[in-house]
């Protein structure tokens, strides 16, 4: 049960920490992508952390790394075997109970999300079809005179673009702003972004998952933004973003475009836009907001059972 604890714990700090202190980073020289991992880190963390803590107490005898977590705790981990059993196994019971509820309404409510978008996407891919025109650049041009950009998702993933687009913008301009869309589609940014909007509305008083939605949309963007910056110049994209946020043609549903919270991304460019992470910064930064709130959580509770020990000691 201690090592339930623990987990427990950690699954609550990362829910309760994380947007508190990863969502002021978005505004200072910290690398969107590096952000973004510790974003989809904590997400991860605090689903596996969770799940990890009913398991552990359904686990029959010691669960793996038990033993080495009560001899951290050893005050504690003496009260809690001194429980009743069947407190044990209620406790158990009801975290399957909930385990159980919260993946049957995450299967409903996904299958019925993505029923809905994949419907709105292939009637929107159809009109497309008809309606644009294609040139050797692989983008579906729209004729409208209004400047706009904007990736769906699919198999495969494409981008539309008007031909306002060319007229408003010059050559650079306009490949940073494709460029920008093509990086949403190789980073998967439709299948990050349908997640998180998904955990919301299965776990919507979680903080963690109620905050995840909107800042990962904006990281996501922040991160094309870099990608875009890095094919052309930040200069290049700092201009085409100034012209294409003055459009407003709404985007269509299920998609990504360029054109919001303009004030922070034209800041993050000029900031950090020549930072270059290797895979393993992410990595490192999606594994840190994962481990950091359960090594908290038990160093917290071997506080705890010392100074249970001190008490004991002196009574």
């Amino acid at each position: 049960m201690t090592l339930a604890l623990v987990l427990l714990l950690g699954a609550a700090l990362i829910s309760m920490a994380a947007p508190r202190m990863l969502g002021p980073l978005a505004a200072t020289s910290v690398p969107p992508g590096v952000l973004l991992a510790a974003w989809l880190g904590s997400i991860a963390g605090a689903l596996f952390f969770g799940a990890s803590a009913v398991v552990t107490l359904a686990w029959p005898d010691h669960a793996p790394a038990e033993t080495a977590v009560e001899a951290v705790v050893r005050c504690l981990s003496a009260v809690s075997h001194a429980m009743q059993p069947w407190i044990t196994e209620t406790l158990a019971a009801t975290g399957a109970l909930a385990l159980l509820t919260i993946t049957v309404r995450a299967v409903i409510l996904g299958r019925r999300y993505t029923r809905e978008q994949t419907r709105l996407l292939d009637y929107h891919r159809d009109v497309v079809s008809i309606v644009a025109h294609s040139r050797d650049d692989g983008v579906m041009w729209l004729a409208h005179p209004m400047p706009m950009a904007y990736s769906v998702a699919g198999r495969p993933g494409f981008v539309v673009a008007t031909d306002g687009l060319s007229q408003c913008l010059s050559g650079s301009e306009r490949d940073a702003v494709l460029a920008h869309e093509r990086a949403h589609l190789r980073g998967s940014h439709h299948l990050i972004v349908t997640t998180c909007d998904i955990l919301a509305a299965v776990l919507p008083a979680v903080p963690l998952f109620a905050a995840a939605p909107a800042a990962v949309k904006t990281l996501v963007e922040l991160t094309a933004d870099q990608h875009a910056a890095r094919a052309t110049s930040t200069a290049t994209v700092c201009s085409a973003l100034t012209v294409v946020s003055a459009s407003t043609l709404p985007q269509p549903a299920g998609t990504l475009g360029l054109s919001n919270e303009i004030s922070l991304r034209l800041l993050k460019l000029r900031v950090s836009w020549r930072t270059r992470c290797p895979k393993v910064s992410y990595a490192t930064a999606a594994a840190l907001s994962m481990a950091m709130p359960v090594a908290t959580a038990l160093v917290g509770l071997a506080a705890t059972s010392a100074a249970v020990c001190l008490t004991l000691a002196q009574a």
